[in-house]
């Protein structure tokens, strides 16, 4: 079942990088007027790593909820996070997902569902390419299995805690605990 079936934020323009298969790399840059122009969106095959905290991995729906969880990160606590928007799950691009996990280090999915589908996919994508030369924290932020409940879809992301909020708090908390 799906939660997030109102109208939802606009992610991409026609300006938007997009080819099949790979994923897009997004980059909060700062406060603007219009919240997407403060956003730098680049085809994983031409991004660099920058430094960040961490990273956190979305498709459809969510990836508005990451962008603003992005914006949470660094306002409220200065923490920089990559987001990879999975725009493409076949065929997903492996080679976007495991440089992050290196590179970050921390890896949280956003999935708009019972956790675990995406999140297992992402799982499963990691590891098989990484080297483990670093160490690697992953977590997931979706549906837990619990009973459904009724609502309004943005009532229901509240309720399920699929709001940017609470991947930010998330994101905090695995930050804190590789940081100890």
């Amino acid at each position: 079942m799906r939660y997030a079936r109102e109208a939802t934020p606009i992610v991409t323009t026609n300006n938007t990088p997009y080819q099949f298969g790979l994923a897009n790399v997004i980059r909060y840059r700062g406060k603007r007027e219009n919240f997407l122009e403060a956003f730098e969106i680049k085809l994983s095959s031409n991004y660099t790593s920058e430094g960040e905290d961490l990273t956190l991995i979305a498709c459809g729906p969510m990836v508005a909820e990451a962008m603003r969880a992005a914006y949470i990160l660094k306002e409220e606590y200065n923490m920089e996070s990559r987001i990879i928007n999975i725009h493409t799950l076949k065929p997903i691009d492996k080679k976007a997902i495991v440089k992050a996990a290196e590179e970050t280090g921390i890896i949280i999915t956003a999935e708009e569902h019972q956790v675990g589908g995406f999140g297992n996919i992402i799982a499963g994508v990691i590891a098989q390419g990484k080297s483990y030369t670093n160490p690697l924290i992953m977590d997931m932020v979706g549906v837990e299995d619990r009973f459904g409940e009724t609502g309004a879809p943005w009532e229901l992301t509240k309720i399920f805690g699929l709001t940017a909020e609470h991947i930010a708090k998330r994101a905090k908390k695995l930050y804190e605990k590789k940081n100890r």
